[in-house]
């Protein structure tokens, strides 16, 4: 090889960045899982695709971005995640991060049997706080979860879990356990 040949080699080995070719290959996927989570609770309203790459309009050149861009079929529009209103940019979020841990879990391997999470469907109606947890369930299901363990401050959400444990004032109820539940 030539030492011109050599210096493109080194300047080609240099823009190759492990972390963005990861996020390429991953984002078919997640995006696969974010939709399949979306449907299950959602219906077909909302789908997601990830952009890495995205055109220079003045050259026609391709960029490397970052975007989570999001169909609305109901007004056929896509638009980026960060200009949703805040109770649809939480079912895009909840269906991405459960996309990442399920994709996590396939890439490692490992076997997980529970979860866990933080109240977020507190500025949900209880219509949407009802198809957030077959979100949930949905979850459950494609990952071969046990069980998920969650917080939530709103009573209408807790009729709909398998199992509630109530903490605070002395109190303190717990069904027995049962398999695939959302608690």
């Amino acid at each position: 090889a030539t030492e011109r040949q050599r210096w493109q080699w080194r300047r080609r080995c240099r823009r190759f960045d492990p972390w963005r070719s990861a996020i390429d290959d991953a984002g078919p996927t997640l995006s696969s899982l974010a939709n399949d989570l979306l449907m299950s609770c959602y219906g077909p309203r909302f789908s997601v695709r990830i952009d890495t790459q995205a055109e220079v309009k003045s050259t026609g050149a391709q960029k490397e971005t970052f975007d989570i861009v999001v169909l609305d079929a109901d007004t056929d529009e896509s638009k980026s995640v960060r200009e949703m209103s805040g109770g649809e940019r939480i079912w895009i979020n909840e269906a991405l991060t459960r996309a990442i841990a399920l994709y996590q879990a396939q890439q490692s391997g490992q076997v997980y049997h529970t979860l866990f999470s933080d109240e977020s469907d507190g500025a949900l109606d209880p219509q949407k706080k009802e198809q957030f947890v077959r979100m949930k369930r949905r979850v459950l299901e494609l990952g071969g979860y046990d069980r998920e363990f969650f917080i939530s401050h709103s009573p209408d959400v807790w009729p709909l879990a398998d199992a509630v444990i109530h903490l605070g004032d002395d109190i303190v109820e717990a069904p027995a356990e049962q398999s695939r539940e959302v608690a």
